[in-house]
């Protein structure tokens, strides 16, 4: 069963961006993470007292009850993410941080066909599915955190017709050759992390972006100060054009920055006008492949701990 013929495409608004605040380089999130709450919000009773009170359909362990899936939730969930979704390298691989679209053993206690989620750790290790004896998933929910949700194999409908496609959330990348060449040795860092690189040398992709469709466009970018600098001057304000439309759709970029530029080469913070302390948007720059993996992984699981809309 193939995720093309379950459900369909999804629309999504990110709760971040990225800003600045009075130290340079140093931004801030628009968002929960800034936010101060109370104790009521935090979930605690006028008198102190954290209100304990049990999930909906969840069992003494914290586990999510398969019985308590409805067909619906998995639709909503798979929506939410399918157009950020790359396929993983290893077909019927499961590792913990990919997504995947789970058969499930029909059983007469009201559990729907399928499961979808992000794993969140496989026992006795991430593989191939049919040496997974246990899974814990994390299956996201429209009014709370995602839930977890332990799945055993016995769960599990295994198919050799139609077997487990994993899938790794996409990081889009408008690179130049010495930045491509800079990740070249790091991908795997990506992929442990359940992240999928895509490197794009040249513009007309993003010349090509429009309002009408940026619902379906990458969550997450990774754009070169060399790719910027490397562009004809005569499509320069076009592209600046391009990217500050990104930030409007709430489409998160990373200036992938480099220590030791040449002076001529600019950040995109200089070449958009984003400076900390003065402009509302800042944009992180990370000088290594590690810190852009880092801060991406950081970032996405900021987005993922969010309800789904």
């Amino acid at each position: 069963m193939s995720l093309e013929t379950i459900l369909e495409r999804s629309l999504f608004s990110p709760p971040f961006i990225q800003t600045g605040n009075d130290k340079p380089r140093k931004p801030h999130w628009v968002g929960d993470k800034d936010k101060q709450t109370t104790p009521a919000q935090q979930g605690q009773t006028p008198g102190g007292k954290r209100d304990e009170g049990p999930k909906p359909g969840l069992d003494t362990r914290g586990y999510r009850d398969l019985r308590s899936l409805t067909l619906g939730e998995v639709n909503d969930a798979y929506h939410f993410f399918k157009s950020q979704l790359l396929p993983s390298p290893y077909e019927s691989w499961v590792a913990t941080n990919y997504f995947c679209m789970l058969e499930l053993v029909r059983r007469r206690d009201g559990r729907p066909p399928v499961v979808f989620g992000r794993v969140k750790t496989c026992y006795p290790s991430d593989g191939y599915i049919d040496n997974v004896q246990d899974m814990e998933l994390y299956f996201p929910n429209k009014n709370r955190e995602p839930d977890t949700v332990l799945l055993r194999a016995e769960d599990i409908l295994l198919d050799p017709a139609r077997p487990i496609q994993s899938y790794g959330v996409c990081v889009k990348f408008f690179a130049s050759p010495e930045d491509i060449a800079d990740f070249d040795q790091y991908e795997n860092l990506f992929l442990d992390k359940g992240f999928i690189p895509e490197f794009t040398p040249g513009y007309i992709d993003l010349l090509d972006m429009n309002e009408h469709d940026h619902t379906v466009y990458p969550w997450l970018y990774v754009i070169g100060s060399r790719w910027l600098a490397s562009i004809p001057e005569s499509v320069q304000p076009e592209i600046r054009e391009k990217l500050r439309s990104l930030i409007q759709w709430n489409r998160l970029i990373f200036n992938y920055h480099p220590e030791r530029l040449p002076t001529e080469i600019r950040s995109l913070n200089r070449e958009l006008g984003y400076k900390a302390g003065f402009t509302d948007i800042f944009l992180i720059e990370p000088e290594t492949p590690q810190q852009t993996v880092k801060i991406v992984q950081s970032t996405f699981e900021k987005i993922f701990q969010q309800p789904i809309k």
